[in-house]
């Protein structure tokens, strides 16, 4: 008998304390059992229910879908989708995007990235491209590639690279990132690129004989050109998020690479006439390339420019398969 006693005396209790229990709900199907003390614009404070004497707690207003009352008065909090704090929330957990430069076919080559968050602030970065001249004809035929007669150049290059988003020298209240992948930006990045340049030709010609006879005697000689630059660069630039989809990004930077080259033919430079003979050919073929595509390089001095424009596509967060808090 005294169980049942104290049993019926435990639950009447427990209700009690129920019934004068306010209620959180959050994001991600979570629950405060609380005492709501008051909610202003910004914020509501509560007390834990289990703890009313205890300390008073604070949470930002637009992390809560909507509040109980233990009067049974329950209220959806709606969002102000004009406010900055709402801006990108509903693609905070949206950390990964794949990029293209949508005009880098204008200038025979096709890159595409990739970038993600490692955490708030700091992002890996990573770009590729494939180079080919068959890409825009007209481009190629007019900017030659630091190589006058080469008909045909291909490669790949590859830049990988952190970036270091820049915060504001001053702090406020409350204030955060809008969007780990919004903002301006510092990136470092490590970059090579190989570029296979096809049938260069060097035209030499006797002089000696075309003194004697009025006949000038040619030869042609040809090779293929391996050469790889590489190197680092430091690059300033911004990033946009449009419309919750797409992002929006542009940089450029500077740095300093080295260069390296292969001949096919190890007799390209040799005049098969000798020494005595003049040789004849459009421009200086040796390996003075400054079109990486990934980057411009000054050939004497190493010194070494790149820039991008970049539109990305977002890629979404799977969705979570707990079910959604529904309004009572």
């Amino acid at each position: 008998m005294k169980k049942l006693l104290f049993s019926f005396i435990f639950l009447l209790v427990a209700e009690i304390v129920v019934s004068q229990t306010d209620t959180l709900y959050l994001q991600k199907n979570k629950k405060i059992a609380c005492k709501i003390m008051e909610i202003n614009e910004s914020e509501i404070k509560y007390k834990w229910a289990g703890n009313i004497d205890g300390p008073i707690y604070f949470i930002d207003k637009a992390s809560v879908i909507k509040y109980a009352l233990s009067n049974g008065f329950t209220e959806r909090l709606v969002p102000d989708e004009l406010s900055i704090e709402n801006e990108h929330k509903e693609i905070l957990g949206n950390r990964q995007v794949i990029k293209i430069s949508p005009f880098s076919a204008a200038f025979s080559h096709v890159s595409f990235a990739y970038e993600s968050v490692i955490k708030v602030g700091m992002n890996i970065d990573v770009e590729a491209g494939y180079i080919n001249s068959e890409i825009n004809k007209d481009v190629s035929n007019m900017f030659r590639t630091g190589l006058n007669n080469s008909t045909h150049n291909s490669g790949v290059f590859i830049k990988p690279g952190i970036k270091f988003f820049l915060g504001e020298d001053f702090s406020i209240k409350g204030l955060k990132y809008a969007h780990p992948l919004k903002g301006r930006y510092v990136k470092l990045d490590l970059a090579i690129s190989y570029i296979n340049f096809q049938d260069l030709s060097m035209v030499y010609y006797s002089q000696n004989n075309y003194l004697y006879s009025g006949v000038q005697t040619v030869r042609t000689v040809y090779s293929n050109l391996n050469t790889v630059a590489y190197g680092g660069f430091v690059n300033y630039g911004r990033q946009f998020i449009l419309g919750n989809i797409l992002t929006l990004d542009y940089y450029a930077g500077v740095g300093f690479t080295g260069q390296t080259e292969t001949y096919s033919n190890p007799d390209f430079f040799t005049n098969p006439f000798g020494t005595g003979n003049q040789q004849y050919y459009y421009g200086n073929e040796r390996n003075y390339t400054s079109n990486y595509h990934g980057f411009i390089r000054v050939p004497a001095l190493g010194l070494s420019f790149t820039a991008g424009f970049r539109v990305g596509y977002i890629i979404p967060q799977k969705e979570s398969r707990q079910k959604k808090v529904v309004a009572e």
